[in-house]
């Protein structure tokens, strides 16, 4: 019988066994010549099986689910079946919104679940096992990926560099590591800073159809319970949908899990660093309306400067800003209305200065239409009154010429000793009012009433009058050219008291309607299922609370 088994591997068994077991060489060498062939097969069974049993049940189920398995087809025996998989998420952090470049960044886990037929065992045979943990890289998974990826980074990486639970009835459960994803999401820059966003990611099988893989979601809504808040954003509400679309280059469906999140901006910072500076700045052009008429210049250079102020902080809005030709944002608008509304109030100082100068350069009276218009109606609306209907009260003239009490005397004027005497270095009083003429210090001599002195009186007096005729025309022009002046004055204040108050409604107004201007509730129009679906309790976060 010995014969009958080839002496090479009697020699090499033996040498194995003696390596195996020192100190036993002489007593194998001794008896393995004395067994029969039968009994020698025996004993190397048994040493056999006791090293397998040696390395442990796991790592026997282990060899035994994949001694034949092949990870790169599906996990079914009939390949009709399809592929249950349940997919969800979990996020922990919104972790940025990139206005400029419509990326979204978050930070996600991703949770998978399907059935492997494949990967199935009775845990009495391997020591009570019902749970084997699988690197993700040695078994089938699903090719999910996600379709609004942003990112060269394929979150792909990170599932396979994790590790499977599956269970002894070859249910499997893959949790990818904590991930970042960088997705696409349209931004509505409208009511930017108090806009509300709605950004998807959408996940589905890149290559597998909707009859090959059943992709469908795990839960109503992601997991939200560690979720970190973000300084800049709230999020409103998180959901799940799933959709079996038909595109244009392939004719089956393919199923995809969308999660939809609604997001809202917090507009403090916002408010601080951009609106408030345009508010101060908005104020200060009201100054130019109280500066006096005659540092014009300064008024206009006041109001470019301010302009040139409100041109920097819409160079700060248009760089967080998306290049976008469809809408402009809220804050755009308000600086833009801004800007406006100062330019304006430049436009209406240099109209008031012109007016104002009006009576100096051209000297003609203020139209009738004016009149009526401006110092009548628009005067009394502005809460002004008309200072021309204020006259000043007369003085009387102490050196005024009297008449002769009767007409027997042939000169125009009559003149008297006791009257050149009255008048004699005659003044007027330093407090009294003089509309209407100069009054001329005349020497009054006492001299006798012969003809000849009659004459040359009359003479003198004749010359004196012609004196005060023309002083009469030069201080009427005088007088004219002042009311006149003062009239031109006093439309311009109306006017400019009109423009203030036009300028403080119309920049209440504009602040009001644009700064007071907010955004609707969010809501969600499905594109694919032709349903609306509206932020309400069901899908707001809970935070602390596990959604699963």
């Amino acid at each position: 019988m010995y014969g009958a088994v080839p002496m090479p591997i009697v020699d090499l068994t033996l040498s194995c066994l003696c390596e195996c077991i020192p100190g036993e060489r002489s007593f194998l060498l001794l008896h393995a010549k004395m067994l029969d062939g039968v009994v020698f097969y025996v004993i190397v069974t048994l040493f056999v099986l006791s090293q397998g049993a040696f390395a442990g049940s796991e790592q026997k189920l282990f060899d035994d689910l994949f001694r034949n398995y092949n990870r790169k087809v599906r996990p079914v025996w009939d390949w009709r079946t399809a592929v249950d998989v349940n997919l969800t998420m979990q996020i922990t952090q919104i972790v940025d919104m990139d206005e400029r470049n419509q990326i979204l960044t978050t930070n996600v886990w991703i949770e998978q679940h399907w059935i492997d037929e494949k990967l199935t065992w009775d845990p009495v045979e391997y020591d009570g096992i019902t749970i084997l943990r699988v690197p993700a890289v040695e078994l089938w998974i699903p090719d999910i990926t996600l379709y609004d990826n942003a990112d060269t980074h394929d979150y792909a990486v990170s599932v396979r560099a994790s590790s499977c639970l599956v269970e002894h009835h070859g249910y499997v459960s893959l949790w990818s590591r904590p991930t970042v994803l960088k997705s696409t999401c349209k931004i509505d820059i409208k009511y930017f800073p108090f806009d509300k966003q709605i950004c998807r990611l959408k996940f589905g099988s890149w290559t597998y159809t909707g009859e090959q893989i059943n992709l469908d979601k795990h839960s109503e809504k992601p997991d939200l319970s560690n979720l970190v808040e973000n300084e800049q954003w709230d999020l409103q509400f998180a959901m799940t949908t799933r959709h079996s679309v038909s595109y244009q280059c392939c004719p089956d469906n393919y199923h995809d899990v969308t999660f939809i999140v609604g997001l809202q901006r917090k507009p403090l910072y916002y408010i601080y660093n951009l609106i408030m500076p345009c508010v101060l700045l908005s104020a200060l052009s009201l100054l130019g309306f109280f500066m006096p008429y005659d540092v014009g210049v300064v008024k206009v250079s006041l109001s470019v400067t301010l302009i040139l102020s409100l041109t920097v902080f819409l160079l700060l809005v248009a760089e967080m800003m998306p290049r976008s030709s469809e809408v402009i944002p809220l804050i755009g608008q308000y600086y833009a209305a801004t800007m406006f509304l100062i330019s304006l109030s430049t436009a209406m100082n240099v109209a008031v200065l012109n007016v104002n100068e009006r009576g100096s350069v051209s000297g003609k009276a203020v139209p009738y239409w004016i009149r009526i218009i401006v110092l009548k109606y628009l005067a009394c609306i502005v809460l002004m009154t008309h200072c021309s209907k204020q006259k000043p009260p007369k003085t009387p003239n102490p050196c005024a010429r009297r008449k002769p009490e009767n007409g027997n005397h042939n000169s125009k004027f009559y003149v008297n000793k006791e009257s050149r005497e009255n008048r004699r270095h005659c003044r007027l009083d330093n407090n009294s009012y003089q509309p209407e003429q100069e009054f001329l210090l005349e020497d009054c001599s006492d001299r006798s009433m012969d003809g000849s002195g009659d004459r040359k009186l009359l003479k003198l007096e004749k010359t004196v009058d012609l004196i005060l005729k023309h002083l009469k025309t030069v201080q009427k022009k005088k007088e004219q050219f002042m009311m006149i002046r003062q009239e031109w004055s006093y439309v311009a204040a109306v006017l400019d008291r009109l423009m203030l108050t036009l300028f403080v409604i119309c920049t209440a107004a504009t602040s009001m309607v644009l700064l007071l201007h907010r955004q609707g509730d969010l809501i969600y129009e499905d594109p694919y299922n032709n349903f609306t679906i509206v932020d309400n309790e069901k899908y707001k976060p809970n935070y602390g609370v596990n959604d699963t």
